[in-house]
């Protein structure tokens, strides 16, 4: 089981674009998106899904204006919800102190 307090991947420079680190942080946050839960004392909090495939998800990540985000579908959401409900869209900022080295920020 992958432990979620040591870093995992080296520091990316989210200052610019390149390909190799949109690339990168599209392979980091497939590895977020299928990292095991944390147990929740919440007993009304949803489970998620068991399988994440970034590509039935439409997964893109992309730089524009100086910032980094990333969007997707959310699978388990009601297929009849506009679109607007169903996209998740987050801007990645460098976090060294997490497990993959960034932080999704809701936007």
């Amino acid at each position: 089981m992958q432990d979620r307090k040591e870093p995992t991947s080296e520091p990316l420079d989210l200052t610019r674009y390149t390909e190799a680190t949109r690339r990168e942080l599209y392979e980091r946050l497939v590895r977020i998106q299928r990292l095991p839960p944390e147990p929740s004392s919440d007993p009304w909090e949803r489970e998620p899904a068991s399988e994440y495939d970034p590509e039935a998800s439409g997964l893109m990540v992309f730089h524009v204006f100086g910032r980094w985000f990333a969007t997707w579908t959310d699978l388990e959401a009601p297929e009849d919800l506009p679109e607007h409900l169903r996209r998740e869209l987050v801007r990645i900022q460098p976090s060294p102190e997490n497990p993959e080295g960034i932080l999704l920020l809701e936007v």
